[in-house]
């Protein structure tokens, strides 16, 4: 199975939000890494077939999706980064909503809400308002519902967002269980949703995709760049502000700063274990005007 996109391009009014995406995904774990408003959601919508690009095509085993109409919506699980429910809506209720507009029969959705509702943690509490779920329990009830019809597409826009630590944790252990045998495209800006559970890295930026890596090879692009280095908090206000910082913490009276930077960057600074995150950070916040660069 492969997904591919053609020279994608998409305008708000004057605005170009995407400018001419082309790249091809098969089976696994694909990020898309972003800054808000880098045009993540746009494309997350036009690959799920609710919005249509102004230029290019999305093609699906070399089919325009266009012309597939519903057949390619049926291979589609998709989790919108904001979900509504209805106010009287139980888990339930939403899950067997869902069901029957993605044309299940009424036999096999209520054995696919079952099995679910046991796999995200919701089984005992079907019977509850989704209105009275906490934010975790919402975006693992729409997990649930982007699974219903076992699609070979499972698409996520910002499926973390406003989570605590722990259910962002529960949450990417459900979607490493279920993603065998399909795509599955997970948009956020939070590196660590997608650090563990990506064979395939998407850093994208201004409407256009940066870079496509593993983990790895984004890790090894950073050795030799990133650095710790002591010193004052004063000496840290007046050094951030031409600087790629990832991290401070406090120590022993003074500030550890991991600094990103080709050179060592202060007297006394030594190498550190690089991190994706260091890459995100160099990536997006690379400072052309900075001697060396």
């Amino acid at each position: 199975m492969e997904l591919q996109l053609e020279n994608i391009t998409k305008n708000y009014r004057d605005k170009k939000v995407l400018k001419g995406i082309s790249l091809t995904m098969g089976t696994g774990v694909y990020g898309l890494l972003g800054p808000n408003g880098a045009g993540k959601t746009t494309m997350i919508r036009i690959l799920a077939d609710v919005q249509r690009p102004a230029k290019g095509n999305v093609l699906y085993d070399g089919k325009d999706i266009r012309t597939m109409g519903d057949e390619y919506r049926a291979k589609i699980g998709y989790l919108p980064q904001d979900v509504s429910f209805y106010s009287d809506f139980t888990g339930r209720d939403y899950l067997e909503y869902s069901a029957a507009l993605k044309g299940m029969e009424k036999a096999r959705a209520k054995t696919r809400i079952e099995e679910l509702a046991h796999s995200v943690g919701l089984w005992d509490d079907l019977k509850r308002k989704c209105t009275a779920y906490s934010g975790g329990m919402q975006r693992r009830l729409g997990i649930a519902q982007a699974l219903l019809d076992d699609p070979e597409i499972l698409i996520l826009d910002e499926p973390t967002s406003g989570l605590d630590p722990f259910e962002r944790i529960r949450f990417r252990n459900i979607i490493s269980a279920c993603a065998k045998d399909r795509l599955v495209l997970l948009s956020t800006h939070i590196v660590s949703d997608v650090e563990q559970i990506a064979a395939h890295i998407m850093m994208m930026e201004y409407g256009v995709i940066r870079h496509i890596h593993t983990g790895e090879e984004y890790i090894h692009m950073m050795e030799g760049k990133v650095w710790l280095a002591e010193m004052s908090a004063e000496q840290l206000i007046n050094y951030q502000n031409h600087a790629v910082i990832s991290n401070v913490r406090a120590k022993d009276g003074c500030m550890e700063v991991r600094i990103i930077e080709e050179a060592q960057p202060v007297s006394g600074a030594v190498q550190a274990v690089p991190a994706l995150e260091d890459a995100y950070l160099y990536l997006f916040n690379y400072l052309p005007e900075k001697p060396g660069r």
